[in-house]
């Protein structure tokens, strides 16, 4: 499949119907790709030591970051000055009145029709995963895999920063961004590749 994206206004997303894995993620990437090319500005918020070309990479812990930025205040951004925001399994580790306020700072910096791509852990199939090994537990002990599907949950806690504090199926998240003047356009579970079960959502900012 060939993704031509004019601009972000008009998008075709990746079809993810009959077709594999592999192939839908590919289409993706390349979507995220020629996304990030095409925005006047676009910020990567939550970036970590995981930086995007062509975005400006934010982040309150790590000090290579291009700016140093709590997600719940981009104060350092004017209102409507950005076409793109990614956001990468951050958004877990926000509180319930933390995510409030981030996605309403979001949709103050972002643009008229501008693009809320997040990432972020599914909690319906980490419960599966977890439904899975506890059934086979009594014959197949894993108590290591099960530790890990908790830390999928909750966060791994290294440090403050991984701290998992909210948690999202597709439904709860649609809901949630709605609330705060976004509407998603596309969804897809499985993405990034990565062990814990992850859903990608892109949402367009549907309020001035």
């Amino acid at each position: 499949m060939k993704l031509v994206i004019s601009n972000i206004e008009k998008m075709t997303y990746p079809d993810t119907k009959l077709r594999s894995g592999r192939q839908v993620i590919n289409d993706i990437d390349t979507l995220l790709k020629n996304l990030r090319k095409q925005a006047n500005k676009g910020l990567h918020l939550g970036a970590g030591s995981s930086k995007i070309p062509d975005l400006i990479n934010c982040d309150l812990y790590n000090s290579d970051a291009d700016v140093k930025a709590d997600a719940t205040n981009l104060e350092m951004f004017d209102d409507g000055s950005i076409d793109l925001i990614e956001s990468h399994h951050m958004i877990e580790h926000l509180s319930f009145a933390d995510t409030d306020i981030a996605l309403a700072e979001w949709n103050r910096v972002l643009s008229n029709s501008g693009l809320l791509v997040l990432t972020y852990p599914d909690i319906t199939a980490i419960s599966v995963k977890w439904l899975k090994y506890s059934l086979v537990y009594p014959l197949y002990s894993r108590p290591k895999r099960l530790d890990y599907i908790v830390e999928m949950l909750v966060g791994s806690q290294e440090h403050e920063g991984m701290f998992h504090k909210n948690a999202f199926d597709i439904r709860r998240m649609s809901r949630i961004l709605l609330k705060h003047g976004f509407k998603v356009e596309f969804t897809y579970c499985r993405y990034p590749r990565r062990p814990t079960p992850s859903r990608l959502v892109v949402a367009r900012k549907t309020n001035s």
